[in-house]
């Protein structure tokens, strides 16, 4: 599901400028498909272990990056990215060009370490995949509807955290 929800994206991004609402959909599923096989493959219960109270806290804190850097944006059409807006560059994406996506995977690491499986380092690979799969679709976005200010950013800001590189492909 995520390589074709991607492919077609890219694809219908490439030859439209946007994404229409069936690429949307697509790239939806993509996100939301791995982390079905989470919830599917772990059965919740109070975290006993080490283990499990560190897949907690690692879980909250990935909630409190990846929360308010979607409060950033403040509009559900840009969050959809149905509306470009103006370019965030506040707040966490100060540190990080997709703090709301490293947040995410934080939290979905932290729910598979409460319930480790094989299940779930599987769902784990597939929504890291699948989520840098689509920084790449948003970058080229990005740099198509915001051009230089998006080249600065991307020189000064790292893609993920750490620090930038060299031509800020990081």
């Amino acid at each position: 599901v995520t390589a074709v929800a991607l492919l077609y994206a890219r694809w219908e991004y490439r030859r439209r400028g946007r994404l229409g609402w069936l690429g949307l959909g697509l790239v939806c599923l993509m996100i939301f498909v791995p982390n079905l096989l989470l919830e599917y493959a772990t059965s919740y219960q109070l975290p006993r272990t080490p283990l499990a109270l560190g897949g907690v806290a690692i879980g909250l804190l990935g909630l409190a990056i990846c929360l308010p850097s979607v409060w950033t944006f403040r509009s559900a059409p840009k969050v959809l990215c149905l509306d470009a807006g103006e370019l965030s560059t506040s707040g966490l994406y100060h540190r990080s060009r997709n703090p709301q996506y490293v947040g995410w995977y934080l939290f979905l690491v932290g729910f598979a370490l409460t319930d480790w499986s094989w299940w779930c380092l599987g769902a784990l690979t597939a929504s890291a995949v699948g989520l840098h799969l689509l920084v790449l679709v948003e970058e080229e976005h990005l740099q198509r509807v915001f051009g230089g200010a998006y080249a600065e950013f991307r020189r000064r800001v790292p893609r993920y955290f750490g620090r930038p590189s060299q031509g800020g492909r990081r």
